[in-house]
């Protein structure tokens, strides 16, 4: 989706805000930049909608180099949400959202119907909120509309500038939870800057660590924590080993004995997990028979999360899910035997 080949900014005093990046934003990917005051992040982001200029190098959007886009039509494909939610006081939630949808020349039944749909989804009721003035809004419900209006003119990237930092903590965990299950319902492609490091966790599919301008490590969550680069990493991120630990790090892998492949049978002393012919997850299997709506764990979930989710469901064993692909097997107690093994090793470190 975006390709930084060799890209370098010099501002005009001289200082260095970034030193040859290179990197790839894949199609559907939640990335994001984070660092401290002063690495880049920020001017990484602005370089992609061409709020500034690179000094060196190439960005490609689309697999085209964006210079050769016209500007309008580069910027109408990107969503944008700030820190500064900027909604336009003098018109009501609905208009706010219509903004590109109306440069772009949509019809209007066409702009009330994507209206209403973008509502819904970041959970505010059209009827109730259409007319208002942002004046009329807390400060996460106007957030919330900055969503919806960076998403109105369905853009295939979103930019999120550290969208959430202005918020109190209560409303910024709950938009960070909502944001994270819009983007995987939608698939948009969102790049997001923060410089809060359990954040970037939380969200990042893959999270880019940046400092003095250049890319220090750009790894899954789980990499950055488990395997740090250097002491600069590892000092950055702190000990969220603990906490950050997912599904996919202890269970027991596509092999598992739990697991068949559809029309498949075996004599065990438990429920089976069915797998098709494409690796779907198609159900639980018990005493013959195929039940469809089961709980799962999503590959990402973190280990105190899935403790949650087994203890509310009553369950010995769960099957862990990437998207709508069975990839593994976790049970209650491999994840305990693991927490208790780590605090083994950190008595005996100590």
């Amino acid at each position: 989706m975006i390709t930084f080949t060799s890209v370098s900014k010099t501002y005009s005093d001289g200082t260095e805000a970034l030193k040859s990046l290179n990197f790839h934003v894949k199609e559907g990917e939640f990335f994001v930049l984070i660092g401290p005051s002063g690495c880049g992040k920020t001017t990484t982001m602005k370089l992609i909608n061409r709020l500034i200029e690179p000094t060196q190098g190439e960005i490609y959007f689309k697999g085209q180099e964006i210079h050769t886009y016209p500007i309008h039509e580069l910027r109408w494909n990107i969503g944008y949400v700030l820190q500064r939610i900027a909604l336009f006081p003098h018109m009501t939630v609905a208009e706010n959202i219509a903004v590109v949808p109306e440069m772009r020349r949509w019809e209007k039944a066409r702009i009330r119907e994507q209206v209403d749909r973008l509502l819904e989804r970041v959970g505010m009721d059209p009827v109730t909120y259409r007319h208002r003035k942002p004046a009329e809004l807390s400060g996460g419900q106007q957030q919330r509309v900055g969503v919806a209006r960076a998403l109105a003119g369905d853009p295939d990237l979103i930019l999120m500038d550290e969208p959430f930092s202005a918020l109190d903590p209560i409303s910024r965990e709950r938009l960070q939870l909502d944001i994270q299950n819009l983007q995987r319902e939608i698939r948009k492609t969102v790049v997001f800057v923060t410089h809060d490091m359990d954040e970037a966790m939380a969200l990042g599919d893959r999270v880019c660590l940046m400092r003095k301008g250049r890319i220090i490590q750009l790894d899954t969550p789980q990499r950055l924590i488990q395997h740090p680069e250097d002491d600069f990493v590892r000092t950055f991120i702190g000990d969220r080993k603990m906490p950050w630990q997912t599904a996919i790090d202890v269970m027991v892998d596509a092999n598992s004995p739990w697991i068949v492949m559809e029309g498949e049978r075996k004599e065990t002393d438990g429920p089976l997990f069915v797998r098709g012919e494409r690796g779907e997850f198609l159900g639980c299997l018990e005493n013959g028979i195929l039940k469809k709506e089961v709980p799962v764990l999503p590959n990402h979930s973190p280990l105190h999360e899935a403790l949650q989710i087994f203890r509310e469901n009553g369950v010995e064993r769960m099957p862990v899910v990437r998207e709508d692909k069975l990839v593994g097997v976790l049970s209650y107690r491999s994840i305990v035997d693991y927490l208790e093994r780590v605090e083994r090793q950190k008595g005996m470190t100590r």
